[in-house]
């Protein structure tokens, strides 16, 4: 910010809390507390004389400007021609105008890129590949490779954890089994046998079977005599073939040497 635009805005700002000042119709300390008020954060200092009804802004510098609202004066002169004076020196003329175009030009023209503009906040291939191969390097150096091993002890509770473990292969007796032993009497041992006695109900079942290898004659068997007596026996059957064929053999030698001349065919 040059000076000419800073003394500019330094007398448009005195000109707003002279303006201020003129509008206090009144000497009642309060009003001028609440001006000082306005002007905590700026650069001007305010001291307030309620009894001779006049205040002073002293800026940095010490410099001093008296203003009395009852006369209308700054600095015991009229307040109205100083107003006119700071309006007339808020102006601009030519000269400053064209000035401060030809500067806001050239300061465009350094800020903005033109259509053939780069942009260096770009990285290109070879920085992302440098960066890349700089990163998978931090990368492994940090943190472990896949065939890290670590000890029993750098591992939280692996050690408690193993000790509440069995061995591999251990084994266990009857009694370290909790109730093994009340099962496997409970249980028969392998290959045992058991007598008729103790197998329910088989004496019974046994009683009503019959032995291996028992035969029956005719009459046990219902109805078999009735049922041989319809049929023919052997002889009779033989008989009445060669009787009907004229021959002498029985019906098993013919069945037998036609057997005979079927397979010779």
């Amino acid at each position: 910010m040059s000076k000419d635009i800073a003394s500019m805005r330094e007398i448009q700002h005195n000109r707003q809390l002279i303006m201020q000042a003129l509008n206090k119709n009144t000497t009642n300390f309060s009003n001028y507390s609440k001006i000082s008020e306005s002007l905590k954060e700026g650069n001007l200092k305010l001291t307030l004389n309620p009894l001779t009804d006049e205040f002073l802004f002293q800026d940095k510098k010490n410099n001093t400007v008296c203003i009395n609202p009852t006369k209308g004066t700054l600095n015991e002169k009229p307040i109205n021609e100083f107003l006119l004076k700071a309006d007339v020196d808020n102006k601009a003329d030519k000269e400053y105008v064209d000035d401060a175009i030809a500067k806001e030009e050239e300061r465009a023209n350094n800020a903005y890129a033109t259509k053939e503009h780069t942009h260096p906040e770009l990285a290109d291939k070879t920085y992302v590949d440098n960066k890349m191969s700089s990163e998978v390097t931090r990368a492994e150096n940090e943190y472990s490779k896949k065939t890290h091993t670590h000890s029993i002890s750098e591992i939280t509770d692996l050690q408690e954890t193993l000790n509440s473990k069995s061995a591999v292969g251990h084994t266990h007796t009857i009694a370290n089994i909790t109730n093994l032993q009340e099962t496997l009497n409970s249980k028969s041992a392998v290959g045992h046998t058991h007598t008729i006695a103790n197998i329910t109900n088989l004496q019974e079942t046994l009683n009503r079977k019959s032995d291996v290898g028992h035969t029956h004659t005719s009459s046990e068997i219902t109805d078999l005599n009735v049922s041989l007596e319809k049929k023919a026996d052997k002889t009779y059957v033989n008989e009445i073939y060669q009787s009907l064929i004229g021959t002498t053999k029985n019906i098993e030698t013919i069945v037998g040497d036609f057997s005979v001349n079927e397979e010779n065919k």
